[in-house]
């Protein structure tokens, strides 16, 4: 396994190090039972924002984990998600996702520093938390 650390990250992007990345800032968990399949560096953010530098945490869950999750850590209603907007490639935080592969993909940003992106019907996800020096 290659180990990436983002020059300014606080940790490598990879799984053995989940639990230390989503303890950077707050309000960054996962699903119940989510299943974490990989956690990548936001390179493109890190291009774009000088001394930026983020996470990508690819997972599966339950749809009602999901639903409550976005209900529970975010501003938004998790039983809405269906009729949410599509998520759109140039949209704030989705740089370093490629949404051709996601079928019907919904976001929305929370913490102040994550993005949650999901593939509708639900079950695959993306936890995009970013960072930068202040």
């Amino acid at each position: 396994m290659t180990v990436t650390q983002q020059e300014g990250s606080p940790y490598p992007a990879d799984i053995e190090h989940l639990d230390d990345i989503l303890s950077v800032g707050q309000g960054h968990e996962l699903p119940e039972n989510a299943e974490v399949l990989s956690v990548s560096p936001a390179v493109n953010f890190a291009e774009n924002y000088p001394g930026g530098w983020g996470y990508i945490i690819a997972f599966t869950a339950e749809d009602q984990a999901i639903r409550d999750y976005v209900s529970n850590q975010t501003s938004y209603s998790g039983k809405h998600i269906d009729v949410g907007a599509n998520a759109r490639q140039n949209a704030d935080g989705l740089e370093d996702v490629d949404l051709s592969s996601i079928s019907d993909p919904w976001n929305w940003g929370f913490a102040g520093d994550a993005v949650l992106l999901l593939e509708r019907p639900l079950g695959r996800g993306w936890l995009i938390i970013r960072g930068a020096p202040r």
